[in-house]
């Protein structure tokens, strides 16, 4: 059954504003966590503002009309290509990355080394880049060993046809703040409801002025039954790729690439609140 005029009033009391657009705003985020994903809240209350406000990476937040926030997300502009990189530099990449992932699951690590661990696999996600000595400390490599250049080997290269696209990086709900949420008593989770509410409407209206055929996102999902990849094809209609690489293909050795084009959003947001009652 079609959302009800009083839900949609519900949805249009609740504020989804830039990170940075408010100073307030900064400390509003000190009460934000998720018993999921540490390394989310970790990056939005730590590097978020500084990327927001350089336009590095667009961080929103979804408040309450008394300032509670409810979830976060951020998007960044991406491009997606449809050649691999050559074998034996696939293999060096894919076996850094199965390291650091096996590493992030070893409890006999330090607290500095997890850290160090999850910072990488961090900055890797949200492709801000990651700094050499850093790997270096947790390889117990030298910057100027081979092993270590095998790694960080320059990886120039033509591609074939591109595709433009937008990335949604982070995707985030504030455990804090959920019996808020709970309490609308809306039929949908708080998750699926701001990405058909929030973030496609500002997908449809970035394409009235710069081209972009996908939106795709990398989920790190490393349950037993992929209930976070099911998650994102049922209730966001993202699709497992294999057509096209992303920009940065070492990513997909960590996570699952999904994508969905842009010109199918406005049918399926349409969709999606047309059957937002059981």
């Amino acid at each position: 059954m079609k959302i009800t005029e009083s839900q949609l009033e519900l949805l249009r009391s609740l504020k989804c504003e830039r990170l940075s657009s408010k100073p307030e705003n900064f400390s509003l985020i000190d009460d934000f966590y998720n018993t999921r994903n540490n390394s989310l809240v970790d990056t939005l209350q730590g590097d978020a503002y500084d990327d927001d406000e350089n336009n590095r990476i667009a961080y929103y937040i979804v408040k309450t009309v008394d300032d509670k926030i409810l979830f976060f997300f951020s998007l960044k502009c991406g491009l997606l290509y449809d050649e691999f990189i050559e074998g034996d530099r696939l293999k060096e990449i894919q076996s850094f990355y199965d390291t650091i992932l096996r590493m992030s699951l070893d409890e006999t690590q330090s607290v500095e080394n997890k850290k160090a661990i999850a910072s990488i696999l961090e900055s890797v996600r949200s492709k801000k880049g990651i700094k050499k000595e850093d790997v270096a400390r947790v390889l117990h490599l030298s910057v100027d060993s081979d092993e270590f250049s095998k790694i960080f080997g320059k990886n120039l290269k033509n591609v074939g046809k591109t595709f433009p696209g937008v990335e949604l990086v982070h995707f985030c709900a504030n455990d804090a703040h959920r019996k808020v949420w709970d309490g609308y008593g809306l039929p949908q989770n708080l998750g699926t409801t701001v990405f058909w509410y929030f973030i496609v409407p500002k997908i449809l209206e970035m394409l009235k002025i710069v081209g972009c055929e996908y939106v795709f996102l990398f989920a790190a999902d490393l349950t037993p039954y992929e209930e976070l990849i099911r998650y994102y094809s049922d209730q966001l209609k993202f699709e497992k790729a294999d057509e096209h690489c992303v920009a940065i293909p070492m990513y997909d050795f960590t996570c699952q690439f999904m994508s969905q084009k842009t010109c199918e959003l406005e049918g399926k947001r349409k969709q999606f609140f047309e059957e937002f009652n059981d």
